[in-house]
Formats: structure tokens, C-alpha cells, sequence
């Protein structure tokens, strides 16, 4: 399900309502190192649009069935208003 919601605009959604969810997985490439050896922004697309999209939502061994149902529920209610 795609949502017009950028992934800044879930996360928020997220805080808001107590939930931690984290956005990562930076190219590799747009990290300081290698900007210094000449790589550029966009120079993989499908990493940047991953980057732009991706939130990485709750999850851990005693992560009850519960609190899953809630985050679930949660995410669809953002992502559908």
C-alpha cells in the first residue's frame, strides 16, 4: 500500500502517539566518506526513492501480540488519512 504521506510525515504521525520508529538505511554512498570521493546524490535512484520511503517500525523478542495489533492498526490509520 503506498501512502502520499512522506516518511517524515509517519514518523511524526508515530511520535505523536508514543510509538519509536526510526528512519535509516542511508545510501552508503551519501554517507561523508565517500561524498569526499566524488559520489553524488542520486547516483542510485532506487536507493534514494528506498531512503525516501522506508521507516522501520517497532520490532523485538518481547514485543507483545498486542502492542503489534496497535502499531499495525496505527500505521494503517496514518498512512490512510
Amino acid at each position: 500500500m503506498r501512502s502520499v504521506k512522506t516518511h517524515r510525515e509517519v514518523f511524526e504521525a508515530f511520535a505523536c502517539c508514543g510509538y519509536r520508529v526510526n528512519l535509516h538505511y542511508i545510501p552508503v554512498y551519501r554517507q561523508p566518506y565517500y561524498e569526499k570521493l566524488g559520489f553524488k546524490a542520486g547516483c542510485c535512484p532506487e536507493a534514494e526513492q528506498y531512503y525516501a520511503e522506508a521507516i522501520s517500525l517497532p520490532i523485538y523478542p518481547g514485543l507483545m501480540e498486542s502492542l503489534q495489533d496497535s502499531i499495525v492498526m496505527e500505521l494503517i490509520r496514518v498512512i490512510k488519512n
